[in-house]
């Protein structure tokens, strides 16, 4: 059942895809485990989605130590195959990754940027035995890797266009009922509606709340009360 290491300071909405990828490398020959490190630019997300519980303990320890293959090709953009972890200049490089790797029972890495239009969202690790995983299986994966890549940009788009939209339907939301208390406030108080509207303005910022909430207050709220409550009638 593969693992998927919740983020600290992001929620997880990876797509389904995009995780079965990790999945799917379990079928190459060779390879014991796989992970996928998500990064934003430079900065890992610290999402983690990995085939086995060793694996997540080990792309989670790369995002705390800042060091390991996932953590390199996040900073460069550079596959690195069939890594040798017991190798001296691993563990020079990797000092406190490397070992924890062997003691998982993997013996190389390899990891493979995913990049789209030259940006760097993360990258694909797969932990093996060295020697064991042929570079036609290397080469499979730097294709799987490109189109989770593709994938990943397409749901970063998507995400931002929604957002987007979001924040323009509450600015319209907002215009909608200012305009609303405007009009009010000029039927009720006899004024222009220019003049409502700086009243209006003038009475929140006098309070220090929002102008829309002000303005949700004298449409909804009763005429008698609150904001600018209808003037009594004449005797």
């Amino acid at each position: 059942m593969p693992e998927s290491g919740a983020a600290r300071d992001h929620p997880n909405q990876t797509t389904a895809p995009v995780r079965r990828v990790a999945e799917y490398c379990l079928h190459l020959p060779g390879v014991q485990a796989s992970g996928l490190l998500l990064a934003d630019g430079p900065r890992l997300r610290q999402e983690v989605i990995a085939t086995s519980e060793g694996a997540g303990r080990l792309e989670r320890l790369q995002v705390d130590l800042a060091e390991g293959p996932c953590r390199d090709v996040c900073r460069t953009g550079t596959l690195l195959a069939d890594v040798q972890l017991a190798d001296p200049r691993s563990q020079a490089r990797w000092p406190r990754f490397a070992p924890q790797a062997l003691a998982e029972g993997f013996t190389a890495a390899t990891a493979v940027p995913l990049q789209h239009h030259g940006r760097l969202l993360g990258a694909l690790n797969l932990f093996h035995q060295h020697h064991r995983l042929e570079a036609a299986y290397i080469g499979a994966c730097q294709v799987l890797a490109e189109t989770t890549a593709w994938a990943l940009a397409r749901e970063q788009e998507l995400s931002r266009v929604r957002e987007h939209n979001a924040q323009l339907q509450t600015a319209l939301d907002s215009r909608v009922i200012i305009e609303q208390a405007k009009g009010l406030l000029a039927e009720r108080l006899r004024l222009p509606p220019q003049e409502a509207f700086a009243r209006l303005r003038t009475y929140a910022r006098a309070r220090q709340r929002k102008l829309t909430a002000v303005a949700h207050q004298v449409v909804c709220g009763p005429a008698d009360r609150g904001p600018f409550p209808r003037p009594e009638p004449d005797s």
